[in-house]
């Protein structure tokens, strides 16, 4: 059985190492606690720029030759910037893990954030706004956690406005933020799949146990308030489907109250399967109905949503309002919550074997929850949460008098 290590280097990096020696691939994560939240208004989306920026060059190699050596040796890199962390990712073969380790550590320690990359960078970054501006499908991501989240950092959008900050954020602005939290203590390195523990953690002590910078904390102040009725309409002219969504704000996760946490996320399973259920098998009304529950350091929530025709918005609202209401109620059994628990264990099990998705939930439980081991424990102790469990998490975080709402429609 593989077992995950955790240690830290000298520096006060933390280092989390998942052996799978079986596989082929090998995923590795470095997680940065810092994310929209840390923003202010004058550079929100800043943390989005400066993940993009880190591609673009070190005091080594220009972004050319990091993409050309990325590509050489088959590797997949990417990154994501959320409200309360930045992952940068790397999959490869497990033939090929000390030089894309070369590669992960040039770009944390020794970029540079050109000049003339960065105005160019703007260009691309505006563009993926408008692409999120014209998609209906960032509806939970962006607009409502404005609704929700009220008077906290979390209401502003984690790829910024163009017009507002996009266009008048500095070079200056970026490596300020880069120099004071890209540091060890606010990192997170992950590596999971087909590697020795050993072997691995040789490779973290070669390629980060040298780095030293000056530890700067993250300020973060928990969301502090009760749903309200809130609805937003917004009219787009080029789409044809409506596409709405409801929600409500959760308590943010607390690491002793971990069982809370597991409650709500056998809740929004069941959630999840019942919308789909009602709203797209029984009654053919949407394609994609879901829900979603997070919860990180500052902020949760759950939420629901589903595009449709503009005629069924009215029926669609209510059958997922009464889906809500009957979690308020406690209308479920046993028998259904352990086809969840069941459902939950397995795609646990089966994100083992992948080593890119399995680095990059550990390092985000890491930064985002001080819990590593998350993926290991929710499945483990999930046979324990009961049904009065779940009764309770669904009543204290849901009422369906005090509900927000975002509603996408057509011009027409």
């Amino acid at each position: 059985m593989q077992e995950l290590k955790s240690f830290v280097l000298e520096n006060k990096m933390p280092v989390n190492i998942y052996s799978f020696k079986e596989l082929e691939t090998v995923g590795i994560s470095i997680g940065i606690k810092y994310g929209s939240v840390d923003e202010n208004p004058e550079i929100n989306g800043s943390a989005h720029f400066l993940e993009h920026m880190m591609f673009k060059g070190t005091s080594k190699f220009t972004w050319k030759e990091i993409n050309d050596q990325t590509k050489a040796i088959g590797a997949y890199a990417n990154a994501t910037t959320d409200r309360e962390a930045t992952n940068y990712m790397f999959q490869v073969h497990k033939l090929y893990i000390e030089k894309t380790m070369q590669i992960l550590s040039d770009m944390m320690i020794n970029s540079i954030l050109p000049p003339k990359e960065f105005e160019l960078e703007r260009g691309p970054i505006i563009n993926e706004n408008l692409i999120r501006e014209d998609n209906p499908e960032y509806l939970f991501y962006d607009y409502m956690p404005n609704l929700l989240f009220k008077g906290h950092p979390a209401e502003m959008p984690v790829g910024g406005n163009n017009e507002l900050t996009i266009k008048k954020i500095t070079r200056e602005h970026l490596f300020d933020i880069y120099k004071k939290y890209y540091t060890p203590q606010n990192m997170v390195l992950t590596i999971s799949g087909g590697i020795s523990t050993e072997k691995a953690q040789k490779l973290a002590e070669k390629y980060f146990g040298r780095y030293k910078m000056a530890f700067v904390s993250t300020k973060r102040n928990k969301f502090i308030g009760s749903n309200k009725h809130r609805v937003m309409a917004l009219e787009k002219r080029d789409i044809k489907q409506a596409k709405i969504a409801i929600g409500f704000s959760c308590p943010s996760f607390d690491n002793k109250k971990i069982d809370d946490y597991i409650s709500m996320v056998l809740l929004n399973e069941l959630l999840q399967y019942r919308i789909y259920e009602e709203v797209r098998e029984k009654r053919g009304l949407s394609y994609d109905p879901q829900s979603v529950y997070t919860a990180g350091e500052t902020i949760g929530m759950i939420s629901a949503e589903a595009g449709t025709e503009p005629k069924n918005v009215e029926i669609v609202k209510k059958i997922i309002l009464g889906e809500f209401q009957k979690m308020k109620d406690g209308e479920f059994t046993d028998t259904e919550l352990n086809r969840m628990r069941t459902a939950i264990k397995i795609r646990y099990e089966t994100l083992k074997e992948r080593t890119l998705d399995t680095a990059v939930a550990i390092s985000t439980a890491a930064v985002i929850k001080n819990v590593p081991n998350l993926f290991n424990i929710i499945p483990k102790r999930i046979g324990k949460i009961t049904i009065d469990d779940v009764r309770k998490a669904s009543n204290q975080n849901i009422d369906c008098d005090k509900y927000s709402m975002v509603l996408l429609k057509p011009k027409t």
